[in-house]
């Protein structure tokens, strides 16, 4: 009974508390950090004591990773410290991040900053916000700038869908979600289209996908299906409720609807016979290797049989989806695929063309999320 009691209590205060926590440059070993400020005032802490303000005319505040802690270098004062952090004065200030080591692009976020280390002297970049000022962020990340108001509000239930379901996604490494496309893409505060993307978010603020029994509904998404949407079991071995394949008639004629891609067919043999061993000697399974038609989406190359998930051939040549046929042009083996993405959910180009034909945000929600519901929480 106490354990029920404490996970209602935990997924009370995620609904109310609407503040999130996402780890920045995660997929980065980063030893050193400049924090300039490019709007207002923050002030900033050393081990939770307040040190001072800095603003826009500051030099930038070095953060670096060090055997001793955390060296701060503010305006040529020198802190050591285990944690640091900078707040806002005004909920529209905001800083900009910029790695050294590595060196890595600047990003702009808003909310409060929060740099720790890890056990092996690395640092954790934490950014702390509203939940709706994190989905500003994410839609303009993920969707773009440009869109209709309806797709914008697609996109902002469906992302506030996913942080919600995934909220303790990355709980072992302090945060909620990291701000990559293994979680939700977050590579800035937003930027332009502003009024669309934050009336989009306002609009459907606290409104989240569900099913009949108020669980949230998976919220799955990707560029382009190329005109079929996959089955998660193809993706990822294991059955997802609610989701499944069908065709999708309204991105077959969009940006990324198709693709084709150049191999060498020295290439293309050798990764077979290494990792399959795979009998390229033999005229007949030579002629399987290099003419492969999907009329439909599969999950395996050739046939089931042969146990080559089409998963690990996008993965080993980079290529846009797994909906792809193969034929052999001189010493080039050439893939014609379709879509960009692993085809799970939601289609976002054929939501954005659904949304040009004058379809609701309910409506897209509706085609690509059957016998789900919109709840405000």
């Amino acid at each position: 009974m106490r354990n029920l009691l404490l996970i209602f209590l935990v997924n009370i205060s995620v609904v109310f508390s609407q503040k999130i926590t996402v780890g920045l440059y995660n997929e980065h070993i980063v030893k050193s950090i400049d924090i300039s400020i490019q709007k207002g005032s923050f002030l900033f802490f050393t081990d939770s004591t307040l040190v001072g303000a800095i603003i826009v005319t500051s030099n930038p505040l070095r953060v670096e990773a060090t055997e001793n802690g955390l060296s701060i270098n503010c305006n040529n004062q020198f802190y050591t410290c285990t944690s640091f952090k900078i707040i806002p004065d005004r909920f529209s200030d905001f800083f900009q991040i910029k790695p050294l080591k590595p060196e890595l692009k600047a990003r702009s976020y808003e909310g409060e900053l929060r740099v720790e280390l890890t056990k092996k002297n690395n640092l954790i970049i934490k950014n702390i916000l509203e939940l709706d000022d994190y989905l500003e962020g994410v839609v303009e990340s993920e969707a773009g700038s440009g869109q209709l108001f309806e797709y914008y509000k697609v996109q902002s239930i469906i992302s506030r869908t996913f942080a919600l379901k995934n909220w303790n996604k990355h709980d072992k490494d302090g945060f909620n979600l990291c701000d990559q496309v293994h979680c939700q893409a977050y590579l800035h505060k937003r930027n332009s289209s502003k009024n669309t993307i934050d009336s989009a978010v306002n609009a459907t603020s606290k409104i989240v996908l569900t099913y009949q029994d108020s669980s949230y509904a998976p919220t799955y998404f990707h560029a382009n299906c190329g005109g079929q949407i996959s089955d998660p079991e193809w993706v990822w071995n294991s059955s997802i409720g609610g989701l499944y394949t069908f065709e999708d008639p309204y991105c077959r004629h969009t940006k990324q609807a198709t693709w084709t891609k150049s191999i060498p067919l020295a290439r293309w043999k050798d990764y077979f016979k290494k990792t399959y061993d795979f009998p390229i000697e033999d005229s007949a399974y030579f002629n399987l290797l290099t003419n492969f038609s999907q009329v439909q989406r599969m999950s395996f190359f050739i046939h089931p049989q042969f146990g080559i998930p089409l998963r690990d051939l996008r993965e080993e040549f980079r290529l846009k989806s797994t909906y792809f046929s193969v034929k052999l042009i001189e010493n080039n083996v050439v893939l014609t695929g379709k879509g960009f993405g692993h085809g799970v959910g939601l289609c976002q180009e054929g939501a954005m063309q659904m949304a040009k034909l004058g379809f609701t945000s309910e409506e897209i929600l509706n085609f690509y999320y059957p016998n789900t519901t919109l709840k405000r929480q």
